[in-house]
């Protein structure tokens, strides 16, 4: 049976764009920051004071403050005080990959359990991936459901692997393992935390972290219901218009979508942002990562992935994946996009699922817009989607494992058409 591949569909599908409009304090910060460019400012030059900033732009104090904690976590300019006080240039600082994947980690709230538990399973698929496909034997994949099948997984502490820089795929995962490493070692206070990740030094700098962490402690149920701002600022004992620079900060990484008006407040985004999607793949393609790389990699992520999936899943989340499995249409792949993303909300823990997403996504940038067909057997894949999903259910992990692998074989056999 035909199966139509709509890689620009797929892509946008696996892909959060923003669906806020730009606020008037966005859109000051954008072009304080191209002005600054423009004019070729040098660091700790003086932008303006902020009463003549805001009759520039035509802005009140208060939506000019937003705009300038943006600048501060952009790293662009920030605030001085006193009589030469004012908007000032900060020294442009180079930030690599890694450290603004550690940063956007930081403020997803990482835990010490989430980073134990990626690096457990990125050991596993660095060694899983170095024998691959010399492993004909079978014996890692024994060795994983052996592994799957006891009281805890993913829970040893396995020897760290030296990633290669040389070679296009450790250097992509080292992005990774940098990044929990660097979350992993701030145990120092909110300050070591902002020198650490950049980002705003102030009192919303604080905030952010505070809010962060705060938002990071609550359950999936309670990640769904909006947070009004009176509650924000009374929790974190700031007055409204920090809280507010707060949320402007989040909301520009991603974390948050903010809401106006007399009962806005703040809805928590289960997903990740484009930009750290787009930084990734840029990375990725600056690597050179080819198809034949990634796809170990991507597979074995993969089947950890629907297994804490069905670790964690609840009766309500089983029943939800069934629906959305049944809803699926096998000859349109875009359509199982709702599920897979579900599946990354149950796992809660963001380095895997974004790991996972990113090279899904870098899959579907390769192919650009075209739109490819394949043939294969489509029945056989739905009956085994769901023989997986009541595998998981049953807590048969071994067999679902398995299963896991016919599918994505059947898969393979499609995509190596194109």
């Amino acid at each position: 049976m035909k199966i139509c591949f709509d890689w620009g569909a797929i892509h946008k599908g696996l892909v959060c764009e923003p669906k806020s409009r730009a606020t008037a304090a966005l859109l000051c910060a954008e072009q304080i920051r191209d002005e600054i460019g423009r004019r070729g400012y040098s660091a700790h030059q003086l932008v303006g004071k902020a009463p003549d900033i805001c009759k520039q732009f035509g802005l009140g104090r208060e939506t000019f403050l937003e705009a300038a904690r943006l600048l501060e976590n952009w790293g662009v300019a920030r605030m001085r005080r006193g009589a030469q006080g004012g908007l000032i240039v900060v020294k442009n600082v180079q930030t690599t990959p890694t450290a603004k994947l550690a940063r956007y980690f930081q403020l997803r709230g990482l835990s010490k359990a989430q980073v134990h538990e990626a690096r457990t399973i990125l050991n596993l698929a660095i060694r899983y991936c170095r024998d691959w496909p010399v492993d004909q034997s079978g014996s890692l994949d024994r060795e994983f459901r052996y592994c799957i099948g006891m009281r805890n997984p993913f829970t040893d502490q396995n020897a760290n692997y030296k990633l290669r820089s040389e070679i296009p795929w450790e250097n992509c995962l080292q992005i990774f393992v940098g990044a929990i490493d660097t979350v992993d070692a701030c145990t120092e206070g909110l300050a070591e935390t902002a020198a650490v990740y950049g980002g705003s030094h102030s009192l919303a700098g604080y905030a952010v972290h505070l809010l962060a962490g705060e938002i990071a402690s609550l359950d999936r149920e309670e990640r769904h219901h909006t947070r009004s701002e009176a509650s924000i600022t009374a929790n974190l004992g700031v007055s409204r218009q920090v809280t507010r620079q707060a949320m402007r900060i989040l909301q520009d990484e991603g974390i948050v979508q903010c809401r106006l008006g007399r009962s806005g407040g703040v809805d928590i985004l289960p997903e990740h942002p484009a930009h750290v999607i787009r930084l990734l793949n840029a990375s990725y393609r600056k690597a050179g990562l080819t198809r034949a790389e990634f796809f170990p990699l991507l597979s074995i992520i993969g089947r950890a992935n629907r297994i804490l999936c069905g670790m964690r899943a609840s009766e309500r989340d089983f029943n939800d994946m069934t629906r959305l499995t049944a809803e699926q249409k096998f000859d349109e792949p875009v359509t199982q996009i709702k599920r897979i993303k579900l599946d990354w909300e149950i796992i809660d823990n963001p380095v895997l699922s974004l790991l996972e997403q990113s090279l899904a996504t870098y899959r579907a940038s390769l192919a650009g817009e075209t739109v490819s067909t394949g043939f294969g057997n489509l029945q056989l894949i739905a009956d085994r989607t769901l023989d997986q999903l009541n595998a998981l259910r049953a807590r048969n992990f071994a067999l679902a494992d398995s299963l896991g692998q016919h599918i994505d074989a059947e898969i393979a056999v499609i995509t190596d058409t194109f």
